[in-house]
């Protein structure tokens, strides 16, 4: 790549709404999740944790 190339839609990383249990494949609106565990559930805390860090960084300080 050169100095002119540009890279667009750069991902980051997952949200916490991106890890919603109605994308997953195993969800149904009738039955809920078919799995005893959530196949996603390490993204889902990686995800919370991130924007609860965003969220602590944009937070005024308290005085």
């Amino acid at each position: 790549m050169g100095e002119n190339t540009r890279i667009y839609n750069k991902f980051e990383y997952w949200s916490v709404a991106d890890c919603s249990c109605s994308y997953c494949l195993h969800y149904s609106k009738k039955g809920g999740c078919k799995l005893l565990e959530c196949c996603c559930a390490d993204i889902r805390q990686e995800a919370m944790r991130r924007e609860l860090a965003l969220h602590k960084e944009a937070a005024p300080c308290p005085v």
